[in-house]
């Protein structure tokens, strides 16, 4: 196989995978793998044979490469081929396009015929064992559960019947998660579904087809295979010596760049690694691998084991790495790469890291096909890919700099530029901070994790020379620390994007001209074309002095409601450069994507309405990247439901150091030109149908006679408090109360006498917006936008009246503004 085979093949199997849900509309699966089968007898046919070596030739009488005058021993040597080698490669990847596909529609009749698909919708007792630790969420916990065992009742003799099944399906409950781990055997009551619409989606693209429903859980104990209780002991001990031997905060950290456990890991740790690029230190990789492998194999070295006791060796330390880490994508590719390297080592044909890469990816899509969707395992794939282009050949253009440093500028800089184009689709924004991150942490990160392990396993030996080891392991978690704290609210740009295909296909093909430019060799290197260098320099331009333009302050009063799905946030702007965040939606990481998009580089003030995780969840990464002079919330008590996660949010909030503040009715805050009118609450509520709307801070904002009212989420009751206390409600803007629910009152309204109201508001099963409020606001004269079918909308007061620009491309000019 040669170098360039497995990677082109690999590739050609995973677009076949991708084509699949297009090509079920155009081809069985027993179609596709067919034809796949005709191609490849097709060109097996057409590919040139190699004859026997003659007898001369092996015998060195005759030179391979002899004149002209040994043409007959050539004849027989090299028979002519029957088609061009281009032609056989394009029948080869034409092929695995197709075994991709059908194999992948093969693996989805298999999933999706499982016992427990069939058997839904059913209540039944399910037994299995957790593939992933059990997450609490909004509204109660999730995990994936291997399910072995599944106890029902015959829907025609009503028998208890106990059945068989090896599938996987996605288990929620409410309340508590159980205090179980990954590997834990459970027993489980509740009712199997078949889900449908997006989820269902999401789901089969994780092997996923039905989901459980859990009424009754019980823990049953540990996991029958050895492997695996092994690994769970290990997990658990090194978790133990490590919180032993460093404080909580900085064992959390060990834990996530050993074994990629970040269960134990500060929030504040956590945004700061990803506003900086720096996650993938806590998220376990090939480079986990790398580090606690080669320590074992030069240990077999030294210790001058044979080549296959290195080979046992290395391999069952890959195997129960992998194992122990939970098998995550990235794990599993470094490991099937590891494997083969070994394997290849052990027969004395070693392979190149690029045939090693393709090799695994293919293995592994063969095993799962549902890895295509695994963001993990794509940006594993890329930056390896980067690394293998062109790690080495940015080092050697760097040879003005020590190799080592070279080195790790090469690897880090190649591997960013891999994972990049993925980033700006998925996640729309790369900091530019990432590579001067990446660089700085590169010395620490092995001392860090060698010598934390170390310090584990001495624990329960020698405690002084533990405690020496883990003295020097948290000097470098503690530089790593405070290097994402300090980088991660540094005043540098980031690249950002709308996401969808157009960074992926932009962004590889860039990294394609990069390769052909970094790896010319010779003396001559590859001069890129004076006028692609003038285009380019005319781009850049413009492009700079577009966003420059667009982050500049507003000629007047802004406010930017962003499309954040069911959840609520604001961007509030003024002409004198003032900035306000109200409430930070949803997702851990939208609204800090989206500041940077908008150029936003600090935020003179936040709000935090209400402890509601629609409202809330997001602030925690905004204030780890943007520097924040104050925050405004509630201080009421807490609700049950979310108090966990907003009681880690306040935490956050003290490590970022952000001076916070509790304002009730009557405060007035002062942001450059902008005024801030706290209208509610007039106390902290208690007994209503929802305490914490009703403590939801209700916000005048006005710029002179431009008014926006933020009425977020009191409910009839303090509504009705606003308007018997005669409070300054009215505004040319209204954020319409609860996201358009049913919990508002008509006469506030119509009390506001707003010109544009606006509904954020996303896909949400409690019918919001209702038609009523709608009906109202229109019937009042307002022009009403929701965020779910306009995108983001932004409404600007100028000298004639307000001009609002939506996410989708309208923009319209209202006279009037608003009437006092």
């Amino acid at each position: 196989m040669t170098g360039w085979l497995a990677p082109v093949l690999a590739g050609a199997f995973w677009a076949g995978i991708l084509l699949w849900p297009t090509g079920r509309a155009f081809a069985t699966i027993w179609e596709l793998l067919v034809a796949g089968l005709v191609l490849l007898a097709v060109a097996a046919w057409l590919a040139p044979t190699r004859a026997p070596v003659d007898p001369l030739v092996r015998a060195g009488v005759v030179d391979v490469d002899a004149p002209a005058a040994l043409g007959e021993v050539a004849a027989r040597r090299i028979p002519a081929a029957r088609a061009p080698p281009g032609a056989v490669v394009a029948l080869v990847v034409a092929a695995a396009i197709l075994f991709g596909a059908g194999w992948s529609g093969f693996h989805e009749l298999r999933i999706h015929s499982g016992l427990l698909a069939r058997l839904a919708p059913v209540d039944a007792t399910v037994e299995g064992s957790l593939a992933t630790d059990p997450e609490p969420g909004s509204l109660g916990w999730s995990a994936t559960l291997r399910a072995g065992t599944v106890r029902s009742l015959d829907p025609e003799t009503g028998a208890d019947v106990v059945q068989r099944t090896s599938e996987t399906v996605w288990l929620e409950g409410f309340g508590d998660p159980p205090r179980a781990a990954r590997g834990d055997r459970l027993r489980v009551v509740g009712s199997v579904e078949v889900p449908d619409g997006p989820f269902a989606t999401t789901l089969g693209r994780n092997g996923v087809a039905v989901v459980l429903s859990a009424d009754e859980t019980t823990v049953l104990g540990p996991s029958t295979n050895p492997l695996v209780r092994a690994t769970q002991a290990v997990r658990s001990t090194l978790l133990r010596h490590l919180l032993a031997l460093f404080p909580e905060r900085r064992a959390g950290l060990l834990m996530g760049l050993a074994l990629g456990e970040t269960s134990h890991l500060d929030p504040g740790d956590e945004e700061h690694f990803r506003a900086t690029g720096l996650g993938h230190l806590v998220a376990v990789s090939g480079e986990n691998v790398a580090m606690v492998l080669a320590p074992l194999l030069g240990l077999a070295v030294l210790l001058r084991l044979s080549a296959r006791g290195r080979f046992l060796i290395g391999l069952g330390t890959v195997v129960f790495f992998v194992v122990l880490t939970g098998a995550e994508p990235s794990v599993l590719r470094a490991g099937v790469m590891a494997g083969f390297a070994l394997v290849g080592g052990l027969l004395g044909r070693p392979r190149s890291t690029a045939t090693l890469l393709g090799a695994a990816v293919l293995v592994l899509l063969v095993s799962n096909p549902d890895l295509v969707w695994s963001v993990g395992f794509q940006l594993s794939v890329a930056a390896t890919g980067g690394m293998v282009a062109l790690a080495g050949a940015i080092a050697d253009r760097l040879a003005f700099l020590p190799r080592p440093v070279a080195m790790a500028a090469g690897t880090t800089l190649s591997a960013q530029l891999g994972v990049s184009p993925l980033l700006l689709a998925y996640f729309h924004a790369v900091p530019l901070v990432t590579l001067l991150a990446n660089l700085l942490a590169f010395p620490a990160v092995s001392p860090a994790l060698l010598f934390g392990l170390a310090a584990a396993a001495v624990a329960t030996v020698f405690s002084p020379v533990a405690h020496l080891l883990a003295w020097v392991a948290s000097v470098c978690v503690g530089y790593l620390e405070a290097l994402a704290d300090r980088l991660a609210s540094a005043p540098l740009p980031s690249i950002t994007s709308g996401g969808g295909v157009v960074p992926i296909v932009v962004g590889f093909g860039v990294v394609v001209g990069l390769v052909w430019w970094f790896r010319a060799r010779g003396p001559e290197r590859r001069r890129v074309p004076k006028p692609a260098l003038v285009v380019a320099g005319v781009v850049v331009s413009l492009f700079v002095w577009s966003s420059a333009i667009g982050a500049g302050p507003p000629g007047g009063l802004r406010v930017r409601f962003l499309d954040v799905g069911q959840g609520d946030a604001a961007l509030v702007t003024a002409p004198d450069g003032a900035t306000v965040l109200i409430d930070g939606g949803p997702d851990p990481q939208q609204v800090a994507t989206d500041l940077a998009a908008l150029g936003v580089k600090r935020l003179d003030m936040v709000v935090a309405t209400h402890p509601h995780l629609d409202h809330f969840t997001g602030l925690a990464a905004v204030l780890a990247r943007y520097p924040t002079d104050l925050l405004l919330d509630t201080g009421c008590p807490l609700p049950e439901t979310h108090s966990l996660q907003y009681r880690a949010f306040l935490t956050a909030v003290g490590q970022e150091h952000v001076r916070e503040r509790h304002p009730v009715r009557g405060d007035v805050f002062r942001v450059g030109e902008l005024r801030l009118d706290v209208l509610s609450p007039d106390r902290c509520w208690s007994d209503t149908n929802s305490d914490a709307n009703n403590d939801s801070i209700v916000l005048l904002v006005s710029d002179g006679t431009d008014r926006v009212l933020f009425a977020n989420e009191p409910e009839a009751s303090a509504q009705q408090v606003l308007l018997d206390d005669h409070l300054p409600i009215r505004a040319a803007v209204l954020n319409v109360p609860h996201h358009g629910a049913g919990t508002t009152i008509a006469p506030f309204l119509r009390a506001v006498h707003e010109t544009v109201a606006v509904v954020s508001v996303g896909p949400n099963t409690y019918g919001h917006p209702v038609p009523w409020v709608l009906d109202a606001l229109r019937a009042s004269g307002a022009r009403v936008f929701r965020t779910d079918r306009s995108g983001d909308v932004t409404i600007t007061f100028t000298a004639g009246g307000l001009l609002v620009q939506t996410g989708h491309g309208r923009q319209l000019e209202l006279a009037g503004g608003w009437a006092s």
